[in-house]
């Protein structure tokens, strides 16, 4: 009976051993992680003027995009319905997206649009004041 009782425990011993070295995190089986590139570009191809129009819950207005090498963005209206705004814009991972606040009070808008193309962009807008909307614009 002495015997059995240390030769259980070595077992034992053996048996975490083998389970411990078969889960290694050095398996050759592991899955790779991918990783996602959202790096934010000024892509050249939209470097210019946009015409269309932006709609929301105020009324639709027509409107010009200036979209500059830089990143900067400057968008007008012919009216005051829809307060012109200045910022910045980039691509990232093919969408394009706009930031700046408005020259009526320094709302903040954001626009995030679909994919974008050599010409027309479109999708939707946001503002801090709770107003939103759609716009689409062509490039000139």
């Amino acid at each position: 009976m002495k015997n059995l009782i240390p030769n259980s425990l070595f077992s034992l011993i053996i048996l975490v051993l083998i389970f411990t070295s078969s889960c290694s995190s050095e398996d050759n089986n592991s899955i790779p992680v991918t990783e996602v590139s959202s790096t934010r570009t000024i892509d050249a191809k939209l470097v210019g003027t946009w015409n269309g129009t932006v709609e929301g819950t105020l009324g639709t207005e027509t409107a010009i995009f200036t979209l500059q090498k830089n990143g900067d963005i400057i968008a007008e209206t012919d009216s005051q319905i829809i307060c012109p705004f200045q910022g910045t814009w980039w691509v990232t991972n093919g969408n394009f997206t706009a930031a700046g606040e408005d020259e009526c009070d320094g709302t903040g808008i954001d626009l995030r649009g679909s994919s974008t193309s050599n010409s027309q962009i479109s999708g939707t807008w946001t503002a801090s004041g709770g107003n939103s909307g759609k716009f689409n614009m062509t490039k000139q």
